[in-house]
Formats: C-alpha cells, sequence, structure tokens
C-alpha cells in the first residue's frame, strides 16, 4: 500500500513539470508571436521612412558643403570645377542661433502655470487665534488656487532645470533647422543622485541620495519611428524609438524591474547586429570625412509605444512574473502600453504610466509638411537656389580658366620652332619653311570671351532667391545689407520684419512642444508626486510668442514712459520706481540684483548726500560764459544775414533800374533819328513833306516828354538806393 501511494506521488509530480513544460512552452511560443508582430511593425516604419532618410542625408551633405558621389563622378568625368560654395551651413546656423535667441533669451521661463476662473482646491480648516479666540482669516478659493499654481510651476521648473531642458530643447533645434524635425520626450522616470554636505559628529559628511523624478530627452530623428501614416505626432497610432546599447548599457537595462530575464539571456547570446534598421552611422561619418568604424558591436533595442491587445500584456506580465490575478478584469480589451523588444524577443512591457494615455513626444518642424509628421528644414528650403549658386560658380571658375589666355593655332607645315618644341615662349625663334608664304598664315590666335558678369548676376539673383525661399533675408542672419538705416528706430522695424516668419516658428514651438510638454509634466505631477499642496485645477500658457513681442516694444516703451513720470510731478508720486527700475533691467536683459545697492545703502547715502554741501562745480561758470559767446555769435549771425538780406534786395532793385536806364538810351536814339529825318525834310522844302514833318514834331516832342519823366523818375530811385546802400555798409562796417 505504501508503495502504491509513492508511486502515486511521482506520477503526480512528473504530471505537474509535464504541464508546467508544456505551459512555459505555449506562454514562450505567445511572446514569440507577439515579438513577431512588433518586430514585422518595425520594419514597416524602417521602410516608410526611407525616403524620409535618403533626403536627410542630401540635406546633410549640402549642409556639410559636399556633392554626392554620383555627382563627383559626373564633374569628374567632364573636367570641370567641383566647388561647393557653402551658404547652406551659415542660412542653417543663422536660423537655429536666431530662434534660440528668442526662445531662449535669458533663464526666465517661456511659460506659466494659471489657475483656472473657477478653481477647485481643497479646503481648509478653520483655525483660532490662541489670543483673541477668534477665527483666522483664511485665504479665497482664488488665492489659494494661485498659490498651489505657482508651487506647481516651480516644481515642474525645478524638475526641468535637473533634467537640462534648454540645453536638450537648444539640440532639438539644431536638428529642426536642419533636418527639418526635433523631437524631444517627456517626462521619462530616471534614476536622479543628489549630493549635500551635511554636518555631522565627525565635521562635514557628503550625503548622497537616490530618488525617481521626472525628466526630459532629446530624441534623435534617425531613431524615432512614428506611424507614418499620420500628418500630425497626436494622429500617430503608435510611436517606435531604437536604441542602441553597449553590453553594459544592456545589463544596465536587465536590472529594471519588470523585464523578462530568459528574453534579456536570448538577446544576449544572440550577440549584436541583428538590425531591423539600416545604421547609416558610416554613411553620415563619410560625409564629415570621418573614418568609418565598420560594423558596430551594439544591440539594437526598440521601445514601442501604442496599442496592445489584454492577451499580449497577460502573456508578458505572466512572463516577467508581475501578473496579479486580481487586476486582469481590470484591463480593457486593448491597452495603451510601452514594450521594448529586440529581434524577435520581448524584453518588457509596462502599461501607459499616464492615467492620460498620451505619449511622450513632442515634436516640433521648422516647416511643417501637411502630409507627414517630418516637416522640412532650411537645407531643403534652399536646395534649389544651393543648385543654382554652385552650377553658376563652376562656369564662372571655367569660364576664367578658359579665358586667362589665347587659343593658338599653328601650321607646323610652315614653320619650325628653332629648339624643336612646339610651345609659345618669350623671345621665341622659328623658321619659316617656304619663303613664298607669309608668317600670318603659320599662326592664328584666338580669345575666348569671358562671361563673369552674366555669371556674377545669376548667382546674385540665386543668393536672394536663397533669402526669399528661406525667409532669412541678410539682416536676419546680422549682415549688413543696402537695408541698413542710420535710426534706432528705422533698424527696429527692420528686424520687426525680419522675425515676422521666424514668430511663426516660436509659435509652433509653444504650440508643439511647451504646451504638450509641460501639460505632461502637469499631469505626472497630479498622478505621481506625493506634495499635495501643489496639487490642484490649473491651465498651462506657452507664452514664447507672446513674450516675444513684448520685449521688442517694452523696452522703447519703459525707457518713455519713465521719462513721462519723471518730468511730470503728478505721475511722479504714482509711479513704484523701484517696480519700474526692475522691469527696465528685466527689459534690458541686465541681472538687477548684481547692480543695485540695497535699502540700507541707499540710505546711507542720501543722508551722506545731504549732509554734505554742495560744492560749486567750476565747470558751469564756464559754460554759463560759453553761452553766452554763444548767444552772442547768433545775434551777429541773425543781423549778418538780414544785412545780406538788404544787400540782395537792393542789388535786384539796381539791376532792374538799370534794365531801365536802357530802355531811356533806346528813347535817346530813336529821339536823334526823328530830329535827322525833320532835318532832312525841312532841307528838301517839298510842300508835300510838310506834313510829314509836323507828324515827326509831335511824335519828337512826346517821345522827349516821356523820356525826360523816366528820366527824373531813374535819378531819384537811385538816390534813394544810394542812401540805402550807405546806410546798409555803414552798419556793416560797424558790426564787422
Amino acid at each position: 500500500m505504501q508503495e502504491q501511494d509513492e508511486q502515486y506521488l511521482v506520477d503526480e509530480e512528473l504530471d505537474e513539470q509535464g504541464m508546467d513544460e508544456e505551459y512555459q512552452l505555449k506562454l514562450a511560443e505567445n511572446l514569440q508571436v507577439f515579438s513577431s508582430k512588433l518586430a514585422g511593425l518595425a520594419s514597416k516604419a524602417v521602410q516608410d521612412k526611407s525616403n524620409t532618410e535618403q533626403r536627410w542625408i542630401e540635406d546633410l551633405r549640402q549642409y556639410h558643403g559636399k556633392y554626392s558621389d554620383t555627382e563627383e563622378r559626373k564633374l569628374a568625368a567632364a573636367d570641370t570645377a567641383s566647388i561647393f560654395v557653402n551658404i547652406t551651413r551659415n542660412k542653417t546656423n543663422a536660423a537655429e542661433a536666431r530662434l534660440q535667441d528668442m526662445l531662449f533669451p535669458t533663464d526666465d521661463r517661456s511659460w506659466a502655470i494659471k489657475a483656472t476662473p473657477v478653481p477647485e482646491v481643497a479646503q481648509q480648516q478653520s483655525q483660532i487665534d490662541p489670543q483673541t479666540g477668534q477665527p483666522i482669516a483664511q485665504p479665497s478659493q482664488t488665492e489659494l488656487a494661485d498659490q498651489a499654481a505657482e508651487l506647481m510651476q516651480d516644481e515642474i521648473d525645478d524638475q526641468l532645470l535637473e533634467s537640462r531642458y534648454q540645453v536638450k530643447a537648444r539640440d532639438c533645434i539644431h536638428d529642426a533647422a536642419l533636418l527639418g524635425v526635433g523631437v524631444l520626450k517627456g517626462p521619462v522616470v530616471i534614476g536622479q543622485t543628489k549630493k549635500r554636505w551635511l554636518n555631522g559628529p565627525n565635521g562635514n559628511e557628503l550625503v548622497i541620495e537616490e530618488k525617481l523624478g521626472a525628466s526630459i530627452e532629446r530624441v534623435d530623428p534617425w531613431n524615432f519611428y512614428p506611424d507614418m501614416s499620420a500628418s500630425k505626432i497626436e494622429d500617430a497610432e503608435y510611436i517606435l524609438e531604437r536604441h542602441r546599447m553597449t553590453k553594459r548599457q544592456l545589463r544596465e537595462f536587465a536590472k529594471l524591474p519588470g523585464v523578462i530575464d530568459e528574453q534579456i539571456r536570448a538577446v544576449y547570446a544572440e550577440g549584436a547586429g541583428v538590425d531591423i534598421a539600416k545604421d547609416r552611422q558610416d554613411e553620415l561619418r563619410s560625409i564629415t570625412g570621418v573614418n568609418t568604424i565598420g560594423k558596430d558591436n551594439r544591440f539594437e533595442i526598440w521601445e514601442y509605444h501604442g496599442p496592445i491587445s489584454k492577451s499580449e500584456l497577460l502573456t508578458a506580465l505572466e512572463a516577467a512574473e508581475q501578473l496579479d490575478e486580481d487586476e486582469i478584469d481590470e484591463f480593457d480589451d486593448e491597452i495603451e502600453a510601452v514594450v521594448f523588444f529586440a529581434n524577435n524577443h520581448v524584453l518588457k512591457v509596462a502599461i501607459n504610466p499616464l492615467d492620460t494615455n498620451e505619449q511622450p513626444y513632442s515634436v516640433f518642424n521648422w516647416e511643417k509638411d501637411d502630409s507627414s509628421v517630418f516637416g522640412f528644414g532650411v537645407p531643403y528650403l534652399m536646395r534649389n537656389p544651393q543648385k543654382v549658386i554652385n552650377t553658376a560658380w563652376r562656369m564662372m571658375l571655367d569660364n576664367a580658366g578658359q579665358a586667362v589666355s589665347d587659343q593658338i593655332i599653328v601650321n607646323r607645315a610652315l614653320v619650325t620652332p628653332s629648339d624643336g618644341k612646339w610651345t609659345i615662349g618669350p623671345k621665341k625663334t622659328w623658321f619659316l619653311n617656304d619663303e613664298n608664304r607669309s608668317v600670318q598664315e603659320a599662326f592664328g590666335v584666338f580669345e575666348t570671351r569671358s562671361h563673369q558678369g552674366e555669371y556674377a548676376n545669376i548667382f546674385q539673383m540665386a543668393r536672394q532667391l536663397a533669402d526669399e525661399e528661406t525667409n532669412l533675408p541678410l539682416i536676419a542672419q546680422g549682415e549688413q545689407s543696402s537695408n541698413v538705416t542710420k535710426t534706432s528706430s528705422g533698424m527696429a522695424m527692420l528686424m520687426n520684419s525680419a522675425n515676422i516668419v521666424l514668430r511663426r516658428a516660436v509659435k509652433n514651438w509653444d504650440d508643439d512642444i511647451t504646451q504638450r510638454t509641460i501639460t505632461r509634466f502637469y499631469d505626472w505631477n497630479m498622478q505621481f508626486n506625493d506634495k499635495d499642496e501643489i496639487k490642484g485645477d490649473y491651465s498651462i500658457e506657452a507664452r514664447g510668442s507672446s513674450a516675444l513681442l513684448v520685449r521688442e516694444k517694452q523696452q522703447e516703451s519703459l525707457m518713455l514712459f519713465a521719462n513721462l513720470s519723471a518730468n511730470n510731478p503728478d505721475l511722479a508720486m504714482r509711479r513704484d520706481w523701484e517696480g519700474l527700475d526692475k522691469e527696465m533691467a528685466k527689459a534690458l536683459e541686465v541681472p538687477y540684483t548684481n547692480i543695485t545697492l540695497s535699502d540700507e545703502v541707499i540710505q546711507q547715502n542720501q543722508q551722506a548726500a545731504a549732509e554734505q554741501p554742495q560744492p560749486v562745480d567750476p565747470m558751469i561758470e564756464i559754460k554759463q560764459q560759453e553761452l553766452q559767446v554763444r548767444q552772442g555769435e547768433l545775434q551777429l549771425k541773425a543781423q549778418n544775414s538780414e544785412r545780406q538780406a538788404q544787400k540782395d534786395s537792393l542789388s535786384m532793385q539796381i539791376q532792374q533800374y538799370e534794365v531801365e536806364q536802357k530802355w531811356v538810351l533806346e528813347k535817346e536814339k530813336a529821339i536823334d533819328a526823328k530830329e535827322l529825318k525833320i532835318a532832312e525834310l525841312q532841307a528838301k522844302g517839298q510842300i508835300e513833306n510838310a506834313k510829314a514833318v509836323s507828324n515827326l514834331q509831335i511824335e519828337l516832342a512826346k517821345d522827349k516828354t516821356q523820356r525826360d519823366t523816366k528820366a527824373a523818375e531813374i535819378n531819384n530811385k537811385m538816390t534813394e538806393i544810394r542812401l540805402k546802400a550807405q546806410n546798409l555798409y555803414k552798419g556793416y562796417d560797424t558790426y564787422g
């Protein structure tokens, strides 16, 4: 009987082992199916993105001033110039620097968290003052909400500061300017190490604290594979990110909770080099002239964000030994999850940590593409102008090489070089073979015409076209142009116009990066942060573009406002001059605390100035004397100007009367002619001439009367002019 019982136990144990082995095989098969599905999805995403990556390679070649291998072979075969006039790099760097300066001019944040108009906050219990026994006045709902919003804002600001948000944002802007897309990922939970020095019994002691915190990361666009059927990142069904891990990094990854050990060991055993996506590292290195490294011994680990089925989630959790039987019914048929996989092995599966199920990626485009998540960068926008510039420059160099010297044709039958060398040189001697032929028949010279002017015009037009197609004029790049003015207001207007297009990029950053990223950090802190005092009903305000518009006008407006207030006593009494001083320093981007004295020092200086007698400045008296001399000079100048005007008026009158004097002389000649005519007629004595003589005598008397009247009038006027002239020059002698 005992032997039967022992045999029964052995059989039962064998049955359980068989069932366990069968279950493990089934579990491994399910994981294999799950990983194959994800690997197929990754292969499709890589294939869908291949054309975009090819365009990026062309952008990088253009940015670094390199022709493609095919173009270089064509230029070499054509024996033509192969110079690349690289203006793309300057345009791209200028656009990147300009946008970075506009978005992050100072350490001031470009976002804010505000309480909603009707905030919901936890009610505080009323407190009693122990001395008076009366209830202590409590802040209103709005005040409590504003205080909590400010604490939440400081908390997120601290998280971004510790994760070096501005540095990674600048890298993201560089990616967008160069390739057309920049990607930020956050919040991601990482282990943070904080070091503090504390005063202990043995002196100062270093205390190291490890804790988990929210951070932000920049994602390399080459490793970013979203759902290519979506035109906006928020419409993407899934997102894939590729990680290249060394063996050490893979071992560190294996220590994370929820990792399936058997799958990690399988990937480690298979070794590196089993890749889904093409590794373009050597291709990118060749563009910049760096030596290629050949095969990269890194593991390709994929991170998937998107929906998975309930059965797939349960399979992964079961394999990781993290399945809680009580939570099975709580799962939906489709779950937003994060899956890490490599080759055909699922390494780790976790439910999307945010209750909002939002994916942690924010995408910024330099120039949006309505058909794709990936936009266009500066090199792509100026691709054609850059080609025209290169072509015009090559043609210019080729033409210059041809036009530098003439083409000489020699008839070898007619001449022979004395030195036996058929080359042209100074003091060269040639022998004419046929004395009956002319030497002009032996040599022919042909000149290649230079077209430098035409090619230079094409070059300049292409540069202008690059400015227009990229919306980056020279003035926006910090270079002088024909539009530069000599006034500050005119320059401000030109810079304002040059920044119009970049403002659109700032607005895109606000909408696509700031708004979405800060909202996710707010959701993460509301869900996981253990500080109840920061939680509440808030709204996120991205103010990069609005702050930019304010900065352009605030400096001039603050200065004008300060001057108006200082010159008006009534307005001066209304101003908070300390606050106005802080705002002016902020607008001018000056560190206010570093250059401003404390209140105590200011009071001491005011008292010391009031007690000391005011010294007499010797320069004031000198300035007053200089002012008096200057006033005398101005008065003398005014008098001289008046006398000059009078002199000019007299000169004009004299010229007028000289004209009238000529009329009198002409009248004298007419009188003499008539008297001569009368004398001739009287000498003839003919009766028929008597009537003509009488008429001439009447006209003669009339002419003499006119002459005498005009002569007297001229004489009187000239006498008056002489008197005025004498007085004028007498005054001139008096005043110098």
